[in-house]
């Protein structure tokens, strides 16, 4: 049987600031798409105080009209839109980022549902569930270390594969170890992603789609209802996932994180 390959961005930002059609492109050069039939996808992780994908799907966000369009909508989650001097199409799906009581991050996957920050992380996975979307821990730098490290490995134990994945980010440096979570993870056919995880600053559009997974899913019997078959492939953990793209060298990682915090040390405009 042929399958469809999908090529996801698991842990995107798109920030009011943000040049959108240029983060956009990014997505679009830095992913790749070898067959016709393969999709590239970016599955936010929006803060409370971000609605990109709210606004985009209730046409308040105006991209250029002559260069973009909306292709499809799928009503579980996801938007396509094409580039039109190309044609190419890239998937934009709903998520959400949540930071718990014990400062580690939960996201939510497939779901645009607020869900307020400061909660317990298990109560996090269990509202997540309850409103459809697929639960995931997005490596960050200093959060899966000590108790915070402890309480990643014990929500793994306690929540099936099928009800929480990992997804590894552009943050974790090249060359430093990959965490033996991970391994864990993939024995238990949990799904490990890779996001690129761009940060609140302007110049950080560029690295969207830089960090990815491609996986093959079962031909999609709507062209424009991708939500329920991707999420039900990495739920099932039966995909084989290849990790793509590039993740920078520590210098470069930590020249992000510094701008980051000075960024956050601005005031608002």
């Amino acid at each position: 049987m042929k399958t469809v390959r999908i090529h996801l961005d698991a842990h995107a930002h798109i920030y009011p600031f943000h040049d959108v059609p240029r983060l956009l492109l990014a997505t679009l050069d830095r992913m790749p798409r070898v067959a016709p039939t393969d999709l590239r996808v970016l599955c936010l992780a929006e803060r409370a105080d971000c609605s990109f994908f709210q606004a985009l799907a209730q046409d308040e966000i105006r991209l250029p009209g002559d260069r973009w369009r909306i292709a499809a909508w799928d009503p579980a989650g996801g938007v396509k839109i094409r580039h039109l001097p190309d044609h190419r199409d890239l998937w934009i799906l709903a998520g959400r980022q949540i930071v718990a009581a014990e400062r580690i991050e939960v996201c939510a996957l497939f779901s645009d549902d607020p869900i307020a920050d400061g909660q317990p992380a298990r109560d996090i996975i269990r509202t997540i569930l309850a409103h459809g979307g697929l639960p995931a821990l997005d490596w960050a730098p200093g959060k899966w270390l000590f108790g915070r490290g402890q309480l990643v490995r014990a929500l793994v134990q306690e929540f099936p594969a099928g009800q929480l994945v990992l997804v590894d980010t552009s943050l974790r440096p090249r060359g430093w170890p990959a965490p033996r979570l991970y391994r864990t993870a993939r024995q238990q056919g949990r799904a490990v992603l890779a996001g690129s995880d761009p940060l609140p600053f302007a110049g950080e559009e560029d690295y969207a789609g830089s960090y990815h997974v491609s996986l093959s899913i079962p031909p999609l019997a709507d062209e424009a209802r991708l939500v329920a078959p991707l999420k039900a492939a990495l739920a099932s953990g039966s995909s084989s996932i290849e990790f793509g793209g590039h993740r920078d060298g520590l210098f470069y990682v930590l020249r992000r994180l510094r701008q980051n915090a000075n960024a956050k040390a601005r005031p608002a405009p």
